[in-house]
């Protein structure tokens, strides 16, 4: 039972979403729960930037109550007074069976939630402007006395609407579209998943924060300040001061700089590029302000001064402004103008991509990827073949000079070395890359020719990057965060979000928590067992035996268990410790019951039945028979498998009811397990 589903993976998340609701119904036993509110609410953590189902927030299930549901659930508003307690009981459910993520809003929080946004959900569900333009349509159909789950009296219907002859309320019909338009249905695009990252406590963030120059000069600059200072009537520094800054704060701006024979004075503050940026840094994390035409400190700001790693990750959040690109030059080329417009798209991007990275990135493979991005701002230019490539190294140049401000910021490390073959590996013209043919080229000739610029993020940039995509909604594993999770949300998590290497790492730090290996493991082994859903409790078996040293041995042990027996089989045959043939013929139905029932819930009820669809009948009905009596621990997966088998359809099978079982020692899967 799998919790996260790529977009494209609709076929499995379907089968979940489907198994989810019944076992849900049939855990609430006389409850009066609606399998279209639960669906809903699936659909809705499965179209998110981060498709994390058992991910709930307080902010989450406002967001379903008063925004998702109102546009999206097409049913009449006198069918969905319960859609809220529905919801409710879904929680507690996925609370109580182990499905929750660790780091969603514990359960009474949630409870809260539903209670607070319920008290609006009915005048949200009947507001016509939060409908979506598909619900806006169905609605009307009801209204009209047309049912929209009838094909053809629909069709009739949406004829008489291309007529004229249907009223509706044109106004509300161009809001919604409108509002369409802008926010594409409102679903987010999935955002690409992050790996597990490792870093250092905070003390040590802490002090690399201290050790900055952005720090340095805040402070300092806050402190010279004092009770005020006065500035020109532009609202800049006056040229004395600015000229005192400069040697104080140590910001390398040049004053009446000479170039040639010829002197060129500086006439305001505007002109010294780092120290102007500084200054609107310093305002702009609201630390200094403007009142009156004096330049003054924001006293209750003062906390955030003392604060090294808040200092630091503040001033992070401010970069993203055309004068990082521009560096206050009013004469820069038009390119670098443009750039800088975009650079508050462009750069999160790159913090983004660079993030979790398990290598340093070579430089020009992010150059490649910024001028894509150019390509597409300036797509209404006209570039002859000249210009185009004088642009394409200008830009190229305007990110080098980013990259340098960044690592004096403290927030990349640049160096020079051999770059890893992975940024190799997806190119060329049937790669995955899909880059333009002359991009392709330009890449492969620049990574295979020795030794390049690379670019990483400082752990403060990890940092800072992390907490900027939590906010954004997305998932961004940090290892260690879960040391107190619940046993089942821990295994769950990792089988489904972690590299082995991090699934190791957070292991090993639970259990160091939670009493050591004695101690812990029998936790985690119970709550597997606990675990309702077969497939779910493989991946978390599987996750754990892969993470501790001794794992061979803790599932050779788990051979007879009553409740693990027939999962310890399969993935010891997996690593090739024995085959079917040598199994008993109790261990073997049981073990066929494990995989049918695998089938069952990854595929759907209808994928057993194909599967049986394969086998003649007489020797279907004796499986069938044997099966279900061959007390295999999982009563619920077996009642189903008897529903199924009772009403078997016929059909041709695609899937062989052994297929994934090992059946000969050459088919082993190796997996060895130290």
């Amino acid at each position: 039972m799998r919790m996260y589903f790529e977009p494209e993976d609709s076929e499995a998340f379907e089968a979940a979403k489907d198994l989810l609701i019944r076992r849900c119904t049939a855990w609430a036993e006389h409850e009066d729960l609606d399998p279209l509110a639960l669906g809903s609410a699936l659909n809705f953590r499965h179209c998110s930037i981060d498709g994390r189902l058992g991910y709930w927030t307080a902010g989450l299930v406002e967001e379903f109550l008063l925004s998702y549901a109102p546009r999206a659930l097409s049913v009449p508003l006198e069918e969905a007074g319960h859609v809220p307690e529905n919801l409710r009981l879904f929680l507690r459910y996925v609370h109580a069976t182990g499905l929750a993520d660790p780091a969603g809003d514990p359960l009474a929080d949630l409870d809260a939630a539903i209670t607070k946004a319920g008290a609006g959900f009915a005048a949200a569900m009947a507001d016509e402007l939060n409908f979506g333009v598909a619900k806006f349509w169905v609605m009307t159909a009801f209204r009209h006395g047309v049912d929209p789950a009838d094909d053809v009296a629909m069709e009739r219907f949406l004829d008489k609407v291309r007529a004229g002859e249907v009223g509706y309320n044109a106004e509300v019909l161009e809001k919604i579209t409108a509002r369409h338009l802008l926010d594409g249905g409102g679903l987010p695009e999935r955002a690409v998943p992050q790996l597990p990252v490792s870093l250092p406590p905070d003390a040590e963030l802490a002090a690399a924060a201290e050790r900055t120059p952005v720090v340095a000069r805040l402070r300092a600059l806050v402190e010279w300040v004092g009770d005020g200072r006065a500035l020109t009537s532009k609202g800049n520094l006056k040229l004395a001061d600015a000229r005192e800054l400069v040697e104080l704060l140590g910001t390398g701006d040049r004053i009446d700089p000479q170039i040639g024979d010829h002197t060129y004075r500086t006439q305001s503050s505007e002109d010294l590029p780092v120290l102007a940026g500084l200054v609107e840094l310093a305002k702009e994390i609201r630390v200094l302000r403007v009142v009156k035409g004096k330049l003054v400190r924001v006293a209750k700001n003062a906390k955030l001064l003392r604060d090294s790693l808040a200092l630091w990750t503040a001033a992070f959040g401010s970069l993203p402004s055309p004068e990082l690109v521009t560096r206050g030059n009013h004469w820069a080329p038009e390119y670098t103008v443009i750039f800088g417009d975009i650079i508050d798209v462009v750069l999160p991007d790159i913090l983004n991509t660079l993030y979790g990275f398990p290598e340093p990135m070579p430089v020009v493979r992010l150059e490649e990827t910024v001028w894509l991005s150019f390509l597409e701002t300036i797509w209404y230019a006209d570039l002859d073949e000249t210009t185009e490539a004088e642009w394409r190294h200008g830009v190229g140049a305007d990110l080098r000079r980013v990259f340098a401000t960044l690592a004096e910021f403290g927030a990349v490390t640049l160096a020079t070395g051999v770059p890893d073959p992975i940024f190799r590996a997806d190119l060329g013209p049937d790669g995955p890359a899909g880059f333009p043919p002359d991009t392709d080229a330009r890449l492969r000739t620049a990574l295979s020719s020795g030794a390049t610029e690379l670019v990483t993020l400082t752990p403060l940039a990890a940092r800072a990057v992390r907490v900027g995509l939590i906010a954004a909604g997305r998932h961004a594993p940090l290892v260690g965060e879960l040391s107190d999770a619940e046993p089942a949300g821990l295994l769950g998590t990792l089988s489904e979000h972690y590299t082995p290497e991090a699934a190791k790492a957070e292991l090993a730090g639970w259990l160091a928590v939670h009493g050591g290996r004695e101690h812990g493991l029998p936790l985690l082994l119970d709550a597997i067992r606990r675990s309702p859903f077969r497939t779910r409790a493989r991946a978390m078996l599987d996750v754990l035996v892969q993470g501790v040293p001794d794992g061979a041995a803790v599932l050779r042990k788990l051979r007879h268990d009553p409740l693990l027996g027939p999962i310890a089989v399969q993935l010891l045959i997996d690593d090739g410790e024995f085959t079917m043939e040598e199994l008993g013929e109790g261990e073997a139905l049981r073990g066929i019951a494990e995989h049918f029932i695998h089938l069952l819930e990854a595929g759907g009820l209808d994928a057993v039945s194909d599967a049986l669809a394969a086998i003649p009948p007489d020797e279907a009905r004796g499986l069938t028979a044997n099966l279900l009596a061959s007390g295999h621990p999982d009563e619920a997966g077996l009642a189903e498998l008897r529903e199924v088998f009772t009403r078997r359809r016929p059909g041709h099978a695609t899937v062989h009811p052994l297929a994934g079982i090992s059946r000969s020692p050459k088919k082993a899967r190796k997996k060895r397990r130290h």
